[in-house]
C-alpha cells in the first residue's frame, strides 16, 4: 500500500508542477498530434495496438522488450536487461504462445520462446510495432495462440496524419497506415547513435537510408555491451541489418531483408537458481523476400524466408565448477533451421473482400540433447570437435479462407484455416468478428476465434538436472471470446476490451510439490483466462503538458491443477497499471515519464529456504529527457527511479536505479 501511495504522490506532484508551469503560457510553434493508437484490420474486427516511431523515440527504453512492457495486456518477464533475453506473453499466455513477425514474416523460434526476441536489428530501425491480442490462427496460422506481434522497419516518419482509406501497407499485417509519398529526387539519411550508462553499458550504432521514388535501402550496424548489474550478467551483442525495397506500377513491390545477430551473455540463474554461473552464446541469421502486386481489385502477396539460430548453452561458464558434477560432461549445442513460403490472394468486389492463402513451413533442429538419435553425428558449426547427435523436423502446411463485408455501419468478417503436421495430425481453426460503428470516431466489436499451438522442441525433448520433457505432448488449443470498444477523437483516445479464453491441453513445466527435483512438461487439463484491457490517452492542444496516457490490465486464470507448482503458465500478471506523461521543460527540451504498478499472481521456491515465496507488487518509474537540436538529439534516461527491488521470474533480481545518456546525430 505504501508503494501505491508513493506512486500516486509522484504522479500528483508531477501533474501539479506541470499545471503550474502551464500557467506561464509557454507558446509552442506547433502541436504534435499522433494518429490513432490502434487500427482495425479490414479482415479482423478487433483492435490492434500500434506503437509508432514518435512514441518509440520518446520512451525511456533501450530494447523492444522494454518498450512492450508499457502496453496493456502484455507481460514482459526479463532475465537479462537491454534486450539480452526476455519472455513476452499476451493475456496470461506463455512466452511460447505468441507469434513474432518481422515485416510480416513469421520468425517465431521452434526450439523455445526464449529466443523469439533474438531479432537482429536495433530499436532505432523500428518504424512501428503492431500488436494483435487474442487467438488469431485463422489469419496467421498455428501458434498465434494468445496473440501476435509484428515489428516493422524501414518506413519514413510521416509528416502528416496517414490516410487509411486508399490501401493497406504491404509491410503491415493489420494496420491501414500508408507510407508517405516519396519525392522524385534522391534522398540520403545518415545516422550515428552513441550511448553509455550504468554497469559499464556502451552502445554504438550507425545507419544509412537511401530513398527515391522507386527504391529505398536501409542498412544498420550496432554493438552494445555491459559489465553486468550483478556477477555473470555481462553481455556483448552485435546486430547487422539490411533492407531493400523496389516499388513500381509494373512490378509491384519487391522487398528483401537480410540480418545477422551475434550475442554472448552471462545468464546468471536464468533457467535455474541452483546454477548461477550459466552462459550463452547465440548466432541468428535471417533472409527474406517479399513480393506484393496489385492489379485491379486483386492483390497478390508472396513471401519466402529462411532463419537459422545457433545456441551454445553452458550450465557452467567455461566449465568452472563443473568438476563437482560427474554428470556434466559438456555444453549444450543447438541449431534450428526454418524455411517457409506463403502466397495470399485477395479480391475486393461488391460482396466484400475475399482472401485465400496457403503457406508451408519446415522447422528443423540439430542438437546434442534435443530430438531423436541421429544415425551419423553432424559437426557443430563455429565449434571445434563438437557433434550434433540428435535431430528432428516437422513440415507445417496451412490453407486459409477469410471474407469480410461492410454494410453501412456494420462490418462482418469470418474465416477458417486448416493446418496439418504429420506428427500431430490435422487441425481446423476459425472465427468471426462483427463491428458496429456508431460514428467514424466510435465503434464496438465482438469476436470469437480459435487457435492451436504446437509443442516446441524443448517441450518435447529437453532433459536436464531440473527438467524432464515429455515426447508424447499434444498441441494445445484455445478459443477466445472478446467484446470491446474504441473511441478516437483529435484529443481523446479510449479503447477497452473484455475477453474470456478457454485453454485446453495447455502445456507447462510443473512439479507435484516442492520435494520434487525436476519440472516435467505436461498437457494440463484446462487453463481459462478472463480479463480486461483499458487504454486511454488525452492530448492537449496548448500549454506545457502534451499528453497523458493511462493503461490498465486485469487478468485472472482459472485452472484445475491447484496442487501443481508451475514454472510458467500458472504464474501471471494479475494487475498492471502504466501512467505516461509527455511535457515540455523548455522549448527544445521535452520529457517522457512512465509510472507502473505490477502485481503478479503466483509464487516461486526460494533457493535458500526451499519454501514458496509469493511475488510482491512493486512500482516502477522511468523518465527520458530529450533535447532536440537541428542535426542532433541528446537524451538522458533514469530507469527504476525509485530503486525498487523487483523479481520478474523465480528468484532472479533485476537492476536497481540506473542511468543512461546518449546522442543521435543525423545528416540529411
Amino acid at each position: 500500500m505504501k508503494k501505491i501511495i508513493t506512486m500516486l504522490f509522484i504522479v500528483t506532484t508531477t501533474l501539479n508542477a506541470l499545471s503550474q508551469s502551464a500557467e506561464k503560457k509557454i507558446q509552442l510553434n506547433e502541436i504534435e498530434v499522433n494518429a490513432d493508437k490502434t487500427n482495425v484490420y479490414k479482415g479482423v474486427g478487433r483492435i490492434v495496438t500500434v506503437i509508432n516511431q514518435t512514441e518509440i523515440e520518446k520512451a525511456p527504453v533501450k530494447s523492444i522488450d522494454e518498450l512492450l512492457d508499457y502496453i496493456a495486456g502484455i507481460d514482459v518477464r526479463q532475465r537479462g536487461v537491454n534486450g539480452v533475453q526476455a519472455d513476452v506473453s499476451i493475456r496470461g499466455g506463455s512466452f511460447d504462445q505468441i507469434l513474432i513477425l518481422l515485416n510480416g514474416i513469421n520468425i517465431t523460434d521452434p526450439q523455445t520462446g526464449h529466443y523469439n526476441l533474438d531479432i537482429p536489428l536495433d530499436l532505432a530501425d523500428v518504424s512501428r510495432i503492431e500488436i494483435l491480442q487474442g487467438s488469431a490462427a485463422r489469419v496467421l496460422g498455428p501458434n498465434a495462440f494468445s496473440g501476435a506481434i509484428n515489428i516493422i522497419t524501414g518506413e519514413r516518419k510521416p509528416e502528416e496524419k496517414p490516410d487509411s482509406t486508399k490501401f493497406i501497407s504491404e509491410r503491415g499485417i493489420w494496420s491501414g497506415i500508408n507510407q508517405k509519398r516519396l519525392s522524385e529526387e534522391n534522398e540520403y539519411i545518415l545516422k550515428s547513435h552513441h550511448s553509455t550508462g550504468s554497469y559499464g553499458y556502451l552502445s554504438q550504432s550507425v545507419s544509412a537510408n537511401y530513398f527515391n521514388k522507386k527504391w529505398s535501402v536501409l542498412g544498420s550496424a550496432i554493438n552494445k555491451k555491459s559489465n553486468g548489474y550483478i556477477e555473470n550478467t555481462d553481455f556483448n551483442t552485435s546486430n547487422f541489418y539490411l533492407q531493400s525495397k523496389y516499388n513500381s506500377l509494373k512490378t509491384g513491390t519487391i522487398e528483401a531483408q537480410a540480418a545477422v545477430q551475434i550475442k554472448s551473455f552471462g545468464s546468471n540463474s536464468f533457467y535455474s537458481l541452483a546454477y548461477p554461473n550459466q552462459f550463452e552464446h547465440t548466432r541468428t541469421f535471417l533472409t527474406t523476400l517479399n513480393w506484393n502486386y496489385l492489379v485491379g481489385n486483386t492483390t497478390v502477396n508472396t513471401q519466402v524466408y529462411w532463419r537459422q539460430h545457433h545456441d551454445r548453452f553452458e550450465l557452467f561458464r567455461n566449465m568452472e565448477g563443473a568438476e563437482q558434477y560427474s554428470w556434466y560432461t559438456g555444453h549444450n549445442y543447438h541449431l534450428t533451421n526454418i524455411m517457409g513460403g506463403k502466397i495470399t490472394g485477395s479480391y475486393t468486389g461488391f460482396a466484400g473482400k475475399t482472401t485465400l492463402g496457403a503457406d508451408i513451413r519446415n522447422e528443423q533442429i540439430y542438437s546434442n540433447v534435443l530430438g531423436v538419435k541421429m544415425e551419423e553425428p553432424y559437426s557443430v558449426p563455429f565449434e571445434k570437435n563438437q557433434k550434433f547427435t540428435f535431430e528432428d523436423s516437422r513440415l507445417i502446411s496451412n490453407i486459409f479462407l477469410d471474407h469480410s463485408l461492410k454494410a453501412r455501419k456494420w462490418t462482418l468478417s469470418g474465416g477458417v484455416a486448416l493446418n496439418h503436421v504429420r506428427q500431430f495430425g490435422t487441425h481446423i481453426n476459425g472465427g468471426c468478428d462483427i463491428v458496429y460503428e456508431f460514428t467514424k470516431k466510435a465503434r464496438i466489436y465482438a469476436s470469437a476465434n480459435s487457435a492451436v499451438r504446437l509443442p516446441t522442441f524443448t517441450d518435447l525433448y529437453y532433459k536436464g538436472p531440473q527438467q524432464a520433457a515429455n515426447p508424447d505432448l499434444q498441441p494445445e488449443k484455445s478459443t477466445t471470446f472478446e467484446l470491446g470498444t474504441k473511441i478516437s477523437t483529435t484529443r481523446l483516445f479510449v479503447s477497452g476490451t473484455a475477453y474470456y479464453r478457454f485453454g485446453r491441453n495447455v502445456i507447462d513445466w510443473v512439479k507435484r510439490d516442492t520435494t520434487d527435483i525436476k519440472y516435467v512438461s505436461l498437457n494440463l487439463t484446462n487453463v481459462n483466462a478472463i480479463g480486461t484491457d483499458i487504454s486511454t490517452e488525452y492530448r492537449l492542444s496548448k500549454g506545457f503538458l502534451h499528453s497523458i496516457t493511462f493503461n490498465y490490465s486485469f487478468l485472472n486464470l482459472y485452472k484445475h491443477v491447484d496442487m501443481l507448482e508451475s514454472k510458467y503458465a500458472l504464474d501471471y500478471l494479475k494487475h498492471k497499471v502504466v501512467i505516461g506523461l509527455n511535457h515540455t521543460v523548455c522549448p527544445r527540451l521535452k520529457a517522457r515519464w512512465n509510472f507502473g504498478y505490477y502485481d503478479r499472481s503466483g509464487s516461486y521456491p526460494d533457493f535458500v529456504t526451499k519454501q514458496k515465496v509469493d511475488y510482491k507488487p512493486y512500482v516502477m518509474a522511468d523518465v527520458r529527457f530529450n533535447w532536440q537540436g537541428s542535426a542532433f538529439n541528446l537524451y538522458g534516461d533514469i530507469n527504476n527511479l525509485l530503486n525498487q527491488k523487483q523479481v520478474d521470474f523465480g528468484g532472479l533480481s533485476l537492476p536497481g536505479r540506473n542511468f543512461l545518456i546518449g546522442i543521435k546525430l543525423q545528416i540529411i
